[in-house]
């Protein structure tokens, strides 16, 4: 019997190059994230999302990441969250407004997909690798492409994340652009990303372990100026079964 080809995901690695050359190969302070935040959340509303909560359910990554966290102590370029705020967005369905989502409909978005989601096998993330995107520090995320497939399961499950999908010309499946990254430390604007290049550099090609994902979680994720960063809110928790799913009834 033949192995199993593992996924490619090589181009995890290449846009982690690509966005660390635009980001090293610029000059002056990075972007304010707060700025940017403010705009895109329509002033600090909570994002309603599939997520994982790293730094909450995984107590060795904590420690592993402490070394990066140490690195930029004290930099004026940077605001570092807590590490139980971590998280890896999986997919972000909107905000909490009158002109997008009520929370009475969030219920309706975790039990729509749970029946698909449950249908994925448990697997394991393999954390590392530093990059940069406009607003903020990131870690790199190995999850053999298990998450693309869950946003395609999803958004044939729900129709509110089908919509957002379809308006934002989104596919899914092979063409889904999504790359999954954990960001870890966030811009002020301030300062000179010179010396973010330099603490950082050391960290280019860390590698802070493999771990298991056994549920998928949704929630809201609401950081804003005034109290910062927030432990992420999970509102559900989706078992993965995999091949197990049929073999019973479940939620």
């Amino acid at each position: 019997m033949s192995e199993q080809t593992a996924p490619d995901t090589s181009h995890y690695a290449e846009k982690r190059a690509r966005d660390w050359e635009a980001f090293s190969s610029r000059s002056g302070s990075p972007a304010s994230h707060w700025e940017l935040w403010a705009e895109e959340s329509f002033d600090w509303r909570p994002a309603i999302s599939f997520f994982q909560p790293v730094g909450k359910d995984y107590e060795d990554l904590a420690e592993r990441i402490q070394p990066l966290f140490d690195a930029l102590e004290g930099l004026e370029e940077v605001e570092l969250p807590p590490a139980s705020f971590l998280h890896l967005t999986m997919l972000q369905i909107g905000f909490l407004r009158a002109a997008d989502i009520y929370w009475s409909q969030v219920e309706t978005f975790y039990v729509n997909a749970a029946p698909r989601l449950h249908r994925i096998e448990p697997f394991s993330i393999r954390i590392g690798g530093v990059s940069a995107s406009e607003d903020a520090l990131y870690l790199g995320v190995d999850d053999g492409l298990v998450l693309r497939e869950a946003r395609r399961l999803i958004a044939l499950g729900v129709p509110k994340v089908y919509q957002v999908f379809r308006e934002a010309g989104i596919e899914t499946g092979e063409a889904d652009p999504y790359v999954p990254e954990v960001p870890f430390a966030y811009f002020t604007g301030e300062g000179d990303r010179a010396r973010v290049i330099e603490a950082i550099t050391p960290f280019l090609d860390v590698d802070l372990g493999e771990y298991p994902v056994s549920h998928i979680k949704m929630g809201r994720i609401a950081p804003d100026p005034d109290i910062h960063f927030p432990d992420p809110d999970v509102v559900a928790e989706i078992i993965l079964f995999g091949k197990d799913y049929r073999k019973g009834y479940h939620n």
